[in-house]
Order: C-alpha cells, then structure tokens, then sequence
C-alpha cells in the first residue's frame, strides 16, 4: 500500500481544454449576475436582505427574516417523514423566518427512473436521461408543498425556469451553474411564507430545464443564499454533521462541530459522504455559512462549516472509488471530467472518486481502454493536509479503522 502526501488543493488540475471534475464543477467560471458580485437595481437592493436583518412579510402577515435550508432526499423515506419535516418548518415560520427550501427526491427514486428508462432501452442517450431524472427531485418539492399547506403555511413550488438559477446549455451532460438572478425569489417570496425548489435544477439561456448533476441540491441551497445575500444557509441529512469518518465504517468515529471550508472541499473531493464539494467552494467565495443539522427529532445543529474551523484530522474511505490504470490517464481524466466525475491522480493511477457511475463501462463506450485495479481510495488528513493509500477494497474497513485510532491519538497531543 503505497501513500502520496499532496497539497489540500487537489484534485489533479485536469490538462488544458478539459473540464473539471465534479457534477457542479467548481471549476467553471464564476457565476455572473449576482454571483459574480455585479450592479443590481436599486429596488432588488432593498430586498436583499440577510437572515439577521428585517426583510418583508407576506400580505397581512408579520415581518420575517428570510433563510434556505436544504432536505435531502433520506428526510422524505414516506409520507409521515413529509409531515415531519412541515411540522419543523411550520415552527420556523412561527418564529419569525420566510423560507426558501431546496429538495431532493425520495430515497431510490431517481434510480428508479433511470432503471425504468433502461428496461425501456438499455442504451438511452444522456439527453433523454437528464430530462428524466430530475423529476425525482421535482415530486419530492411537490409532496412538501402539499404537507406544508396541510400545515397551515402558504407555500409555493417554482419550477425551473422561475427560480434564477441560469446554467449552461445541458449537451448531453450535467450543466455548469452560471448565475442567479433573485428577482423570482424576491416576487414569489412577497407573498409566502415557503418557497419550495427542487434540488440541482436550473435553465439555460433558452429557459430549457436543465440538471446540475447528482447530489447538487447542496449547490442550489448555497447559491441561492448567495443570491439572496444571506450570511448561511442550513443543510439538513439523516447525520447532524460531519464526522472524522464514516460511522458505518469506523464506530469510533466522532463529530466534528466547526470545520473551515477548504477541509469539507478535501473530504468532499476525496469521497467523503459530505457536501457538494462544487457547493462548498461556492460558499467560501461568498461568505455563506453552511450549518449542518439533523432531518429529524430535535433538528439539532451538528457541524458548522465556514471561513476558518478546527483543524481538521479526518479518515476519508472511499468504497464507491474506482481505481484506473492504462496507457494514457490524461485522455482517461478528459472523459471522465466531460462526464462530470471527480478525479485525482495517486501515483500512475486515475481514481475516480464517490462514484455513482459505471466507470469502466462509460470509459468502454468512449474507446479508452483502462484496468480497474480492484482497490479503493483512502485518505487522511492531518491538519487538513491529506494523505492517499490505495488499499485492497475487502481491506478497506480494517485500515480505515486503523488510521483512524492512530490519527485520534495524533490529534489528541495536537
């Protein structure tokens, strides 16, 4: 088991005219518009204002501050989870605060699609799947717009081309946020007490849908606080917070209350089941605070990622890697990258990181010819600085287990 020290920057800078890894690909360019830090009519000024100060309330309600909060899709197992989750926000709302609430589908359901469209053709094109799987996220934003109605609120559902996100024309493949324009959120906001938004949906200059790829509900929450110009958003998952490492793996993994963004992007990047490392590095260029709570019971807060954080010691064990070697990892990178997969290099060989993807066969289908090793990617962070092994994957948990007792030893005299 050979080990690489490297700088906390990566992954591997792709090679010149190819895009960067990652399914929001936090290398793209700046978002523009309000992202980008422009010009704005004084009048959407006015209404650009952050969770701490007064923004304005519905026609006959009180005056409300405003905040995004995130669900992922394990806070919506089944029709009970949906009032669960009404109830907490209702309670919010009580209180005080508007809120604009991002989504994701129910647990399995856009596997279930892309299942459903491969048993109707085993070769669907990219284009026909985008326009399919984003309506997991879709429904769900849906069913919490009912419960939250049944809750007493006033919510409404935007669909794509109403929530400002602008994207990159889709070609086949996930698109590249490139903006947020407000003014829907500000308009629809003036007269609800919820706005709901399906995860990881955007559209292009043409107002088509497109998708921001898998996992970017976190994007849309960030981007959207950013827009709003909101000091932080709250993300919620079936884990109050970030952990030094898997708890399924490792038992004695422990929680980790604040963290500095550039530790979560090294995590993220190296597999960890984190955040969106694209949603991370869109909320250190804005200032967003990103709280991570728990979807259930107390809602407790958990971690809280920002500017600067505890020095992170950290076990990151990758079982969904992919291990490549082959003749030409540069041209194996590119494909990857179009495809929006993450990638790092650990000596000769191209990792593909927490991939949800048929990777040999995508590479297949492309021409490139590669060898998957057999082994998994494992990471650890001392102070934020990482560390790669590449391990046998029937060893994984055990090393993993290993590194983790000696690296909590480390971090104790630290």
């Amino acid at each position: 088991m050979g080990r690489q020290a490297a700088d906390p920057t990566y992954p591997r800078r792709p090679r010149p005219g190819a895009r960067r890894a990652d399914p929001g690909r936090p290398g793209a360019p700046e978002p523009g518009g309000v992202l980008a830090g422009g010009g704005q009519p004084a009048d959407r000024r006015r209404a650009e204002r952050g969770a701490d100060r007064r923004g304005a309330g519905g026609e006959g309600g009180p005056v409300s501050r405003v905040r995004v909060v995130k669900f992922g899709g394990s806070s919506f197992a089944g029709p009970e989870h949906f009032h669960t989750v009404a109830a907490h926000l209702a309670g919010r709302v009580r209180d005080g605060e508007k809120l604009v609430v991002v989504t994701s589908g129910m647990p399995g359901a856009t596997e279930e699609l892309r299942r459903l469209a491969t048993e109707l053709h085993p070769e669907v094109s990219s284009p026909a799947l985008l326009g399919l799987l984003p309506l997991a996220d879709t429904v769900g934003a849906a069913l919490l717009r009912i419960a939250l109605e049944r809750a007493g609120l006033r919510a409404e559902l935007l669909p794509p081309h109403h929530i400002g996100l602008a994207s990159s024309p889709a070609g086949g493949q996930a698109a590249a946020l490139t903006g947020v324009d407000p003014v829907y959120l500000h308009g629809h906001l003036a007269a609800a007490d919820a706005l709901v938004l399906p995860g990881g949906q955007a559209a292009d200059a043409h107002q088509r849908p497109t998708w921001l790829g898998k996992n970017s509900s976190d994007l849309s929450a960030v981007a959207v606080a950013a827009a709003l110009r909101l000091p932080g958003c709250d993300i919620h998952s079936d884990v109050e917070g970030v952990y030094d490492a898997d708890p399924r793996q490792v038992p004695a993994a422990r929680l980790l209350p604040t963290l500095a963004y550039a530790d979560v992007v090294t995590m993220a990047r190296a597999g960890a089941k984190v955040l969106h490392s694209g949603a991370v590095e869109l909320a250190a260029r804005h200032g967003v605070t990103v709280t991570c709570r728990l979807n259930t019971g107390d809602f407790r807060v958990g971690s809280v990622i920002g500017p600067t954080g505890d020095p992170a010691y950290a076990v990151v064990a990758d079982a969904r890697s992919v291990v490549l070697t082959g003749d030409d990892p540069d041209a194996v990178e590119a494909v990857l990258a179009a495809e929006g997969l993450a990638t790092l290099r650990v000596g000769g060989a191209v990792v593909a990181t927490g991939s949800f993807a048929d990777v040999p066969a995508l590479l297949a289908a492309r021409g490139r010819a590669c060898t998957v090793t057999g082994q998994k990617l494992l990471t650890v962070l001392r102070a934020g600085v990482p560390e790669y092994e590449l391990v046998p994957a029937t060893e994984l948990a055990v090393v993993a287990r290993s590194r983790h007792a000696a690296l909590t030893t480390v971090a104790a005299v630290a």
